[in-house]
């Protein structure tokens, strides 16, 4: 995690034209203590001049938008504010816009019917200087390897394969059940996978034992 982002609020803005999206995203973000919707729009144009004022840490955004496009929208406030980072959370998929975003420098990548968790843990780990793209997103020479996980994310991987549930982790580690849980809801992510199960089988390909040899 950067220095810049490490303990401090994630401070959110959500762009989406279709008022229940941006409802339901604006109140799953906000239930979470480490993050605060500063803002939500349903156009390009209201979005570019509130981000403008708020100054947000991400930008969560959707493609399709009433008055210009959220490519364009995107492209703006990467060349304006390189250092909000960007995540699209969109019903659209297709290689051009995925390819398009990629160009600008988009950080995270999920489509609309990823989970509360996965959007949560996106949010997190964009902020914290990852990415996070959905496995269903057709990146071209998509890869991953250990170092998309940071050296505490390895060692929970570690327990993971060595078969502890997250309770006896935390025991482990001596850090509390929640720290645990988002450093298993980040290897998820990162790993792109959907379960701990999952994760503990794309742990052992990448080369991650129970014992660290």
């Amino acid at each position: 995690m950067s220095q810049r982002n490490k303990g401090a609020l994630i401070r959110v803005f959500v762009i989406d034209d279709h008022p229940l999206m941006l409802e339901a995203t604006r109140i799953l973000l906000a239930f979470h203590a480490d993050i605060a919707v500063v803002g939500t729009a349903g156009t390009g144009s209201e979005a570019l001049r509130l981000i403008a004022e708020l100054q947000p840490t991400v930008l969560v955004l959707d493609l399709r938008l009433p008055d210009m496009s959220g490519i364009e929208v995107a492209r703006r406030v990467r060349a304006t504010f390189p250092s909000i980072a960007l995540l699209v959370l969109t019903g659209y998929d297709d290689i051009s816009y995925v390819q398009a975003m990629l160009q600008i420098g988009v950080q995270g990548y999920l489509p609309k019917t990823a989970t509360g968790p996965e959007i949560v843990a996106a949010v997190r780990t964009i902020t914290s200087g990852g990415t996070a793209f959905h496995p269903k997103i057709p990146l071209p020479g998509r890869s991953i390897s250990l170092d998309n996980l940071s050296d505490r994310e390895v060692q929970v991987a570690r327990l993971l394969v060595a078969g502890q549930r997250n309770q006896e982790m935390a025991d482990t580690l001596k850090v509390s059940l929640k720290t645990i849980e988002f450093h298993v809801s980040n290897i998820l992510s990162k790993l792109m996978v959907r379960s701990q199960a999952e994760a503990i089988s794309k742990a052992i390909a990448l080369g991650i034992t129970a014992t660290g040899d």
